[in-house]
């Protein structure tokens, strides 16, 4: 597998000829998709005392935000990549996308058809044109059955005769570049690399159009990881298939995708041709994931990740724009350097978790020193606090606020840049030039 900071990259599939997304009717359009989980099902689990441990009591409707309204057009023979930190809702995305998890709310539309107007035969023959593959290939096999009938099952379902069915089999194993005697084994006689080229013939026994690969490879060693990443490239051609492939691995999405998307907390801040993003990278998020990729080249410059903090809480997370609380290039107010409205957001987090002890010196949670009007309005905020009115005090120290806390970025074009859009209020003449 090449390097990330080679100077090739994986998107040769645009040099081959039309690119696929100049096609007008795509194959899979997503609209405001949202997927929200209750934190506490039933209604003994919900209830909540007020702050003093009396009545009256509420109802704690919290929702985990895992897809927060993403937005995406996939075209027929195209891999979209979608790539981010654990936990900012990608695996829910992809299972979202193939009826395993029921959609909060937005529109999912295949081939032309709204699934969520499908009747039951319609969605059966949907599920036959859209296929998964997981992360684990060893769990999302049955380790009792037999490989021959694991990878017959989707045509069992689908009404094919036996024999029919084994020969099928044998012609996906040898797709898979697996031996026809594989047939009679089970899985744990299989390494990593093996089971997944097994579910990979799983997933392509029908004929799909769409295969949503989720973490496909995250388990494996490189070495393995290039065979099958150069296996899924053979059976898209061979099949005409559609991929959306979703991983954490910079290294990964550079070699598979033609565009990419970069998933943060529930949403997409950026979506962009592979080249371009890897290239110009515009949002500060996406800057800071390419920062943190160790490079190979002693000639070229050290890079030292921006990023730090840890990801929002789906359950609870920030307003504006989710990103600013971790933002090295967030926009500060009036009367601030960002240097000193970065360490001002930090401590307001810690402020609004209550890990911040009010009778202490306000000046002891600062490294920089804050304009005169914010150290009052700390100071307003500390005394507020000690005499038991942390609302009040969040209120006072909210009296200095950026736009990233108070507006929520629009997914907008870049400008001078086709089919690049990055969610940031940062202006394009502020954002200085992208370099490895």
């Amino acid at each position: 597998m090449s390097s990330l900071h080679d100077a090739t990259t994986g998107t040769e599939r645009e040099s081959r000829g039309e690119s696929p997304v100049e096609q007008d009717q795509p194959l899979l359009r997503v609209r405001g998709l949202k997927k929200h989980f209750p934190v506490n099902t039933g209604f003994i689990s919900s209830v909540k005392l007020n702050r003093s441990g009396g009545f009256p009591l509420t109802l704690d409707d919290t929702k985990v935000r895992a897809v927060d309204g993403v937005n995406f057009d996939l075209h027929s023979g195209e891999t979209f990549g979608v790539v981010g930190e654990s936990g900012c809702g990608k695996s829910t995305l992809a299972r979202t996308l193939v009826g395993l998890e029921q959609p909060t709310d937005g529109t999912i539309v295949f081939e032309g058809e709204d699934i969520s107007d499908f009747d039951s035969s319609s969605l059966q023959q949907f599920r036959k044109n859209a296929q998964i593959v997981f992360q684990d290939p060893q769990s999302s096999l049955n380790p009792r059955r037999k490989i021959g009938s694991i990878i017959a099952d989707p045509l069992e379902a689908a009404g094919w005769d036996k024999d029919k069915r084994r020969d099928r089999v044998l012609e996906l194993l040898e797709d898979v570049g697996l031996e026809e005697d594989f047939y009679n084994r089970y899985p744990h006689e299989f390494s990593g690399g093996q089971r997944q080229r097994i579910n990979l013939a799983r997933a392509l026994s029908i004929n799909p159009d769409l295969v949503i690969a989720d973490e496909p490879v995250s388990g494996l060693d490189m070495s393995v990881q290039a065979q099958i990443l150069t296996l899924m490239d053979d059976l898209q051609d061979e099949y005409g298939l559609t991929y959306l492939f979703i991983t954490h691995d910079l290294s990964v999405i550079r070699q598979v995708a033609d565009r990419i998307a970069v998933m943060y907390v529930g949403d997409f801040v950026e979506k962009a041709p592979t080249s371009k993003l890897f290239a110009e990278p515009h949002h500060p998020y996406s800057r800071a994931l390419l920062d943190a990729v160790p490079n190979p080249d002693p000639a070229s410059r050290d890079l030292s990740a921006e990023l730090h903090g840890d990801v929002p809480s789906p359950s609870d997370p920030p307003s504006g724009c989710k990103f600013h609380t971790r933002c090295p290039k967030i926009i500060p107010p009036d009367g601030f350097s960002r240097e000193e409205y970065i360490e001002y957001v930090t401590f307001k987090t810690e402020f609004d978790e209550r890990s911040v002890d009010p009778t202490d010196d306000p000046a002891t949670y600062f490294d920089v020193s804050l304009p005169r009007l914010a150290q009052s309005t700390v100071e307003k905020a500390f005394t507020l606090a000690e005499d038991g009115d942390w609302d009040a005090a969040k209120a006072e120290l909210d009296t200095h606020q950026s736009v990233c806390e108070t507006a929520v970025p629009d997914l907008e074009q870049v400008a001078d840049a086709s089919r690049h859009t990055s969610a940031c209020h940062l202006p394009d003449a502020e954002r200085e030039p992208y370099t490895w």
